[in-house]
């Protein structure tokens, strides 16, 4: 896939590659955070020891650094979008030319996973359609189920009240 950077992206990205030594593959920005999507394998470089290189970008460009490691493996990728939020399942379904992802996360989660006003939910999708071609991602609150398909038994189901128009929570009964 193809990506389109602006002569900002360019600049920041090699100054962010020559901070870390890290190799970066995109980057996004909003006035909040920077988003560089790193290499896989070259977040421990990216971060860097202590986390010497994330708060020293967050100096230099004035903003919150969020890291992303890239991964050929569409799921994994997405897990890596999300992290540190564990997912609980990611799976891929295709219709026509639109790839679409869900993940199913605690309920307790499911707010973190969209965000103030659907930010990191739209950030998340945003990234992935970039570099993999996703045209949304779904995001389904449940609990993980045991061999015999019954909710943990110290898994407590919560609601969550938050949405985002990229997003079309479904709960699980």
């Amino acid at each position: 896939m193809r990506i389109k950077l602006n002569t900002e992206d360019i600049m920041r990205i090699s100054l962010f590659e020559k901070m870390t030594g890290a190799n970066v593959i995109d980057s996004t920005s909003d006035d909040e955070k920077i988003v560089f999507v790193v290499k896989e394998g070259d977040i421990g470089a990216a971060i860097g020891k202590g986390g010497e290189n994330v708060k020293n970008a967050t100096d230099k460009f004035g903003k919150k650094i969020d890291l992303i490691e890239y991964s050929e493996d569409l799921k994994q990728f997405i897990k890596n979008i999300f992290a540190p939020i564990e997912l609980e399942d990611v799976w891929v379904k295709k219709f026509g030319n639109d790839l679409v992802v869900y993940v199913r996360v605690h309920p307790r989660l499911r707010r973190a996973i969209i965000g103030d006003k659907g930010k990191n939910i739209d950030r998340a999708v945003d990234i992935a359609g970039r570099l993999a071609g996703v045209k949304n991602i779904k995001v389904v609150a449940g609990l993980r189920k045991d061999a015999d398909n019954r909710p943990k038994k110290d898994e407590i189901p919560e609601k969550a009240a938050e949405s985002s128009e990229n997003v079309q929570a479904e709960e699980n009964q």
